[in-house]
């Protein structure tokens, strides 16, 4: 007999939708995005650097702001602008993230 559980089974019973995971870790990570924007620290400083020099041969490594420009569908340079703003940006967090959002 098998034991393990199938995904659906544990949505529902957990009683989360499909996306819930996905769209948690997007707020979370969008939320923290913001929080490093508007505040002027060590995290906010290595975010933002750029090393000299050349990148290694091959496909380039996926970068955290991709993640950032594909879900809120702007530059990672104008979300910052945007969290400076919190009401707006929470606003653009939450468009990111509803379930009836595609992305």
């Amino acid at each position: 007999m098998d034991s393990k559980k199938k995904k659906p089974e544990i949505l529902k019973e957990l009683r989360v939708g499909q996306d819930w995971l996905l769209n948690n870790i997007k707020a979370r990570k969008l939320s923290y995005f913001g929080h490093l924007k508007r505040h002027d620290s060590l995290e906010k400083h290595i975010l933002e650097a750029r090393l000299e020099g050349k990148r290694r041969k091959g496909r380039p490594t996926r970068r955290w702001t991709e993640d950032i420009k594909e879900w809120l569908q702007i530059s990672p340079t104008e979300a910052g602008r945007e969290a400076q703003k919190r009401e707006v940006f929470r606003r653009r967090v939450w468009e990111a993230t509803s379930t009836d959002m595609p992305g």
